[in-house]
């Protein structure tokens, strides 16, 4: 654990927000909204176990956790042999590579594909930070947002990632995300995906770790599907045994979009996965997918929130998980069908295998239907 880990968290918080303050990127208008975020944080709290969305995870672990983000020094991004070795084979991908948070424009694909467009958060921040502030959306407050609104304080690199309305892109797109893991440290970044109307597009997302530092790592995924667009989205943990993942995933369809996302989680100490998907348009539908395998003492905690706002919309939802040792899991999948909702259709399925007398996994699938129907 962290030296730092006897003083509250909130205090590490501010202490390393005092610290970094003056080297984030964006002016004065981003590091505004920085302490605006920061200042909200500090007001509503951490969440924890007393948050119902939260009872399963051990937050006094990730609590204890170093938050101060690691000095800017020379480029220690790994070589492209090195990168070669941890990377999945997927053959004809297109490679976007992200190095302790930040985008590593020489670690990836320098040609992309026709329609797609790659570009690096702080690079939009030093160009048009005012521009920029308009397309990211600004985190709520209640609990199962409070780690975008922790990576708001801090977040001036990730990547900003767009399909063109009307592009199938045949060749998959590798998003790698590289923790060095050589000190005990904190990253915050964000990523935003953009699919316009009528594309296609293939995402796979993996994470590994370098080092085995006791790293926490706080990533915020925006995905936008436009009408008619089709995403098919995986995404892969394998990070190092010390390693803590939190991320805090928002997808929004429109009419007749299809969006899948496929999650594994099989690596680190500690990964927290929150979805929030919002069917926003009529006829959008939706696959969630999920295998967690935990073993030693490892945790993961996946909570998922879908909300049907609109007619004739579809989820199929199944999660599965495995535990061995003193491995702790957990599958909070909460399903809403709101007012005017209508004709929507839900599937949810959770089983789980333990394979030993101290492991542990917690289910909880929930459906509220709110419309008349």
């Amino acid at each position: 654990m962290s030296t730092g880990a006897a003083s509250p968290p909130l205090e590490r918080i501010a202490r390393a927000h005092a610290a970094a303050r003056g080297r984030l990127r964006g002016g004065s208008a981003w590091q505004a909204r920085r302490d605006a975020a920061l200042a909200r944080l500090v007001a509503t709290g951490l969440p924890d176990r007393r948050h119902e969305n939260w009872k399963y995870l051990d937050w006094a672990e990730v609590g204890a956790r170093e938050f101060m983000l690691r000095e800017p020094r020379e480029p220690r991004e790994p070589t492209a042999e090195t990168l070669d070795a941890l990377a999945l084979r997927v053959p004809g991908a297109c490679r976007i590579v992200t190095v302790d948070g930040r985008y590593s424009a020489r670690l990836s694909s320098t040609e992309l594909p026709e329609g797609v467009t790659v570009e690096g958060l702080g690079h939009a921040l030093d160009r048009d930070a005012e521009s920029l502030a308009s397309q990211l959306r600004v985190p709520r407050d209640d609990s199962d947002d409070r780690l975008a609104l922790l990576a708001e304080a801090f977040t001036d690199d990730g990547a900003l990632l767009r399909i063109a309305p009307g592009q199938e892109v045949a060749a998959p797109l590798l998003l790698l995300h590289l923790g060095t893991g050589r000190e005990a440290a904190a990253s915050h970044s964000r990523l935003a995906i953009e699919a316009g109307r009528n594309s296609r597009v293939r995402l796979i997302e993996q994470f590994v770790s370098l080092g085995d530092a006791e790293t926490l790592a706080n990533l915020v995924v925006d995905v936008a599907v436009g009408a008619g667009a089709d995403v098919e989205h995986l995404r892969l943990h394998e990070q190092g045994a010390a390693a803590v993942h939190l991320e805090t995933l928002t997808v929004n369809q429109q009419r007749d979009s299809r969006y899948r996302q496929q999650l594994f989680v099989l690596g680190g100490r500690i990964v927290r996965s929150g979805l929030h998907l919002r069917l926003e348009g009529h006829g959008a539908a939706n696959v969630v997918e999920g295998l967690f395998m935990v073993d030693g003492t490892r945790q993961a905690d996946v909570y998922t929130l879908i909300e049907h706002l609109a007619p004739h919309t579809t989820t199929d939802e199944l999660m599965r998980g495995v535990a061995s040792g003193r491995g702790r899991g957990a599958f909070n999948g909460r399903i809403v069908v709101r007012e005017g909702a209508t004709k929507a259709d839900s599937r949810q399925s959770s089983r789980n295998l333990i394979l030993t007398p101290l492991a542990e996994i917690n289910a909880r699938p929930q459906l509220e239907i709110l419309t008349d129907d």
